[in-house]
């Protein structure tokens, strides 16, 4: 329908006073607990707009940008649950529509409900008529392409035979700026941000967001994953281990460890820890303790973060605006250095990193923002 609105709030008591005003406005209000429920319901109710519940996890810059991510002519409107002003300007500048202040009241809502309603029916109207051209300029060329089917068809084979094909993009802004850990999956990639205090799961291809997981008690500065589990370390040295459920439950904790490790990985057999600060670098037993086995100096310049394979070490050396490769028998000894070229750009600092499947992923910072890349692993 027309004058269906999706609203995104948690919280049952706000939720009663927001059924009862939409209901008066004569709007089909769909709810959802939080942003992973939203775009899964977005697919199948397709909404005129989008009522965001401010205060909630994620914050509702996230939510706006990866809504405006899979419906960019969506209009998105933020429910503030206090008066603010500069909070309404802030999230205004990030993408929505408007704000609606507190408290929420349908006279309130009328006309934000009714500006959602115009905007929205402003874009359908333009891209269904965008749409009935299109349909029409394709019937007219229809006979054309078909009378060059056969060689058409013969031409491409040989021309996609022999030509380089379209690459998936090598680098993804993220919505989010402040990302700590990177775990590449076989279709996914999870990233975890301190800021938010969060476990983002993205689409490898396209890089949308597919499901947040809060982490209300953990700032996580590190992050891996065994074959059972997920590895989380915190802000104050102690790992959490956590299962691999819908909610990365917490199963284990190890003692605080010092210092605090910002970079973990598993190479299938051990564990390994870094601390960027100190460049020391530490092989650990598998184990809900991850008890040390022995303690190594970082062999380069300056070491930004660490990662493993069952082959190697791998760490960002700023300093050599490099990726260098240790070897995991011995991690004080350098094997390669290869130019990593994204150090090109002034400001990067790379937070995270993973390997896999020939690649070696990068989550980092660039002033202001953060972004995801990755290159092919070297080859020498």
């Amino acid at each position: 329908m027309f004058n269906t609105v999706q609203i995104i709030c948690a919280s049952p008591k706000d939720r009663a006073i927001l059924e009862g005003i939409f209901r008066n406005l004569g709007a089909d209000a769909v709810f959802s607990n939080d942003l992973n429920d939203a775009l899964s319901v977005f697919e199948k109710a397709r909404p005129a707009a989008v009522f965001v519940a401010d205060g909630e996890e994620p914050p509702a810059e996230i939510e706006i940008r990866e809504l405006r991510r899979v419906a960019p002519f969506l209009p998105v409107l933020v429910l503030l649950k206090r008066r603010d002003a500069s909070r309404a300007v802030g999230l205004m500048k990030a993408g929505a529509l408007d704000c609606a202040q507190s408290p929420w009241t349908e006279e309130e809502l009328r006309p934000l409900y009714r500006k959602a309603l115009n905007i929205s029916g402003t874009t359908i109207e333009l891209d269904s008529s965008a749409l009935r051209r299109r349909r029409v300029s394709s019937a007219l060329l229809l006979a054309a392409f078909c009378a060059f089917t056969g060689f058409a068809g013969g031409l491409y084979y040989g021309f996609n035979k022999y030509s380089p094909r379209a690459q998936q993009p090598r680098s993804f802004a993220l919505p989010y700026a402040h990302p700590t850990g990177i775990v590449v999956k076989a279709d996914t990639v999870l990233v975890s941000d301190w800021y938010s205090q969060a476990i983002y799961e993205h689409n490898m291809k396209t890089f949308g967001i597919r499901r947040v997981t809060s982490l209300p008690e953990t700032t996580p500065v590190a992050m891996t994953a065994s074959q059972d589990a997920l590895w989380l370390a915190g802000a104050g040295g102690v790992i959490e281990k956590r299962l691999l459920d819908a909610r990365y439950t917490p199963a284990a904790r190890t003692k605080a460890f010092t210092p605090a490790p910002d970079s973990a990985c598993f190479d299938g057999l051990y564990f390994w820890t870094a601390n960027s600060r100190t460049g020391e670098i530490v092989k650990r037993m598998p184990g809900d303790e991850l008890a040390p086995l022995k303690t190594f100096r970082y062999p380069g310049g300056k070491l930004e973060a660490l990662t493993c394979d069952t082959r190697f070490l791998w760490a960002a050396d700023p300093s050599m605006k490099s990726l260098v490769k240790l070897s995991l028998d011995d991690p004080e000894r350098i094997i390669s250095r290869t130019e990593l070229k994204a150090y090109a750009a002034r400001g990067l600092k790379v937070t995270a990193m993973a390997a896999k499947d020939g690649k070696v992923w990068f989550a980092a910072e660039d002033g202001g923002g953060a972004q995801v890349f990755y290159a092919e692993e070297p080859k020498q």
